[in-house]
């Protein structure tokens, strides 16, 4: 075999790993819900989603989340990490991170606590990897929210959620929940218009219609 075809074979396969491995990571952990609004309890009350779709857990230490100044670290309490109480996301499991105290949603436990306000004029999030790599952002394609709902609009305090966690952020993929499909309470007991530890109504609607 001559020089040249051994170097295209081999230029090749390393173009598949790359592009494999890119694919592999692009569906490892997403930002799957964020509640930027808050809730009707109160508008301070923030909280952000993330979940896991592949087959295997994954581990998120030195793994961070940021968004403008702030940058919540899943290992380590400072900066804008409060307490954190587990690193590792099951397979097709949930993360849930709730701002200030764990009684944000007051009937599903917290598996991190955080400060640091989502601002209601929009915001960019960006999930980074132990190596400092981009696995995932969240409103990345304009100033404005993309979906979700504050108080002035129905159904109030709804969460953004992400229509399909195997595609990418952009702005079809991203819905306002529908203020039908809940799961979990506020501080003062009032339904969440949101969906945090199980499937999106989004997703759950893209499932039941495909292709509408």
């Amino acid at each position: 075999m001559c020089t040249k075809n051994l170097i295209a074979i081999v230029v090749t396969m390393a173009s598949l790993i790359l592009a494999t491995t890119s694919v592999a990571l692009s569906q490892t952990v997403i930002i799957n819900e964020i509640a930027w609004a808050g809730t009707e309890a109160s508008s301070s009350d923030e909280w952000i989603e993330l979940y896991n779709p592949s087959e295997e857990p994954v581990d998120l230490s030195g793994w961070t989340l940021t968004f403008g100044k702030w940058v919540i670290r899943f290992d380590t309490v400072g900066e804008a990490t409060l307490e954190t109480r587990r690193t590792t996301i099951a397979a097709h499991g949930f993360f849930l991170l709730e701002r200030t105290d764990d009684e944000t949603i007051l009937d599903i436990p917290a598996d991190l606590i955080y400060k640091g306000s989502l601002p209601n004029s929009g915001a960019t999030l960006y999930l980074l990897n132990q190596d400092g790599e981009e696995v995932d952002t969240a409103n990345a394609f304009q100033e404005e929210w993309i979906a979700g709902n504050a108080s002035q609009d129905e159904p109030i305090y709804a969460s953004m959620e992400r229509v399909d966690p195997t595609k990418a952020d952009s702005l079809s993929n991203w819905q306002t929940n529908d203020g039908i499909t809940h799961c979990g309470c506020d501080a003062a007991g009032n339904w969440i218009n949101g969906t945090p530890g199980t499937k999106n109504a989004a997703a759950l609607d893209t499932e039941a219609n495909p292709g509408s």
